[in-house]
């Protein structure tokens, strides 16, 4: 006799209005994204009208990404140049092409699409899947589980080792997809325990392996650092870069005052400037019986408008925030941030963690000190640096240490991992030694054996 086995499931679950949703999507997109809205919102109610914006006052710093170190030429007589770049293909664009490709059902596919959204420039996924949760619309309904299932098929596209944490676990994965061999066990071994001890030095490798690792002969370390040579550095190696033209406008601009003190303004120019035709609403006003349609217009038109001047007091606000709690950052640059954590904003402003995640995506920050995004002033990885008090100093600010001893290490008897280890101990920034050569990759040093001159 069989039986039926019955589970209920209780969950919380929000439900946000459509304008809502509209003014949360409003909130994420990023100056260029919303430029393009609110060209749609003007093709599509005549009752919006742009307004002109006044003379520049400030000239805001601009970024852009390095066409030259792509080895392509802009001279003014290479016309085919910039014909060159369009042909290139994003490793991006690469991906969403393959999900078509794979058995997914379209749940599965909508997931992969998310997290492919979600790499970094390299092709890596650096944030954990439960912030891409966290920083995904709530009405998306993400769970855990079948994002973590995304991912393995997602990484099991091409190329291999895409969606990987870091350098060692991308190089990992691109072996398994070669043919088991004694070389690939020893370059397996290699990667995991002594990557950062590999050089441009065959001879210096294959002496020091042969210590490390004296349980494969010196044909077997020959092929495994062959097959790790043969790998791609990172996963996006090879691929054109996103929109490499594309200017990057400040949302805020933080400066100071004729007191000397600190404080922010919004960026006027980052953001288009609407305004609600008052000729037409007055005409309209006239008419006794308004058709229903231009009622629906009215209405939209002025919460397109409040969207704007909600992301707008949203930005500036979080803004203002970082500015409250990174002073030392604004005076002393990158060694003086100090950690800080979305959820604290987020109770600090009385907003949903997730309306915070939203504010602070492809946001913008121009000061003194350069253009940053504001993203870069919120992080969970910090390290305590006085036992007594329970001080602690963010990761950016333990990278600046970093890269400070590094410019300044003699040149013949470079830095290792564990020197660095060491001297960050000794100022009382305490994190373990692999992390330490984690954000030495991360800041693009070479290792010890490739910065000896």
């Amino acid at each position: 006799m069989s039986s039926t086995n019955i589970q209920l499931k209780l969950r919380q679950t929000q439900q946000l209005s459509q304008n809502m949703q509209q003014s949360l999507r409003v909130l994420q997109m990023s100056g260029i994204e919303i430029e393009r809205e609110v060209e749609d919102w003007l093709a599509d109610n005549p009752l919006l009208d742009r307004v002109e914006q006044p003379e520049k006052t400030y000239e805001p710093p601009q970024t852009t990404a390095d066409i030259a170190k792509r080895g392509v030429s802009l001279d003014d007589d290479d016309s085919s140049a910039w014909e060159n770049l369009a042909q290139e293909e994003t490793l991006n664009a690469y991906l969403h092409k393959q999900v078509a490709e794979h058995p997914l059902t379209p749940s599965e596919a909508a997931r992969v699409h998310i997290l492919i959204d979600f790499l970094d420039d390299k092709g890596y996924l650096t944030e954990s899947i439960e912030e891409i949760i966290e920083h995904t619309p709530l009405e998306w309904m993400l769970e855990e589980d079948d994002m973590e299932i995304a991912l393995e098929h997602l990484r099991a596209f091409d190329p291999a080792g895409i969606a990987t944490p870091d350098l060692t676990q991308s190089l990992l994965y691109q072996l398994d997809r070669l043919p088991l061999s004694e070389a690939r066990r020893c370059a397996a071994q290699i990667i995991t325990r002594h990557l950062d001890q590999i050089t441009q030095n065959t001879p210096k490798n294959l002496n020091r392996f042969s210590k490390l690792l004296p349980e494969y002969s010196e044909t077997v370390l020959r092929d495994a650092l062959e097959i790790i040579t043969n790998l791609r550095p990172y996963p996006s190696y090879g691929f054109a870069s996103e929109e490499p033209t594309q200017y990057v406008r400040p949302d805020v601009f933080v400066q100071k005052n004729d007191k000397g003190e600190w404080y922010a303004i919004s960026n006027e120019e980052s953001l288009p400037q609407i305004k609600i035709n008052t000729e037409i609403i007055e005409a309209l006003q006239e008419e006794s019986n308004l058709d229903p349609i231009w009622r629906e217009k009215i209405n939209g038109a002025k919460q397109k408008i409040d969207m704007l001047q909600q992301r707008k007091s949203t930005i500036l606000r979080v803004a203002e925030y970082i500015l409250a709690h990174q002073q030392d950052f604004f005076y002393f640059g990158e060694i003086g941030l100090v950690p800080m954590l979305l959820k604290d904003c987020a109770k600090h402003l009385e907003l949903a963690e997730s309306t915070i995640s939203r504010a602070v995506s492809n946001k913008y920050l121009a000061c003194p000190q350069g253009l940053f995004a504001l993203r870069y002033f919120f992080s969970q990885n910090a390290a305590i640096n006085d036992s007594e008090t329970g001080n602690a100093i963010s990761a950016n600010a333990i990278k600046s240490v970093i890269a400070q001893i590094v410019e300044h290490e003699d040149k013949t008897k470079p830095h290792s991992d564990c020197s660095l280890h060491r001297l960050l101990q000794q100022q009382g920034i305490n994190i373990a030694r692999r992390t330490v050569a984690k954000y030495r990759e991360q800041l693009g040093i070479p290792t010890v054996q490739q910065r000896r001159e």
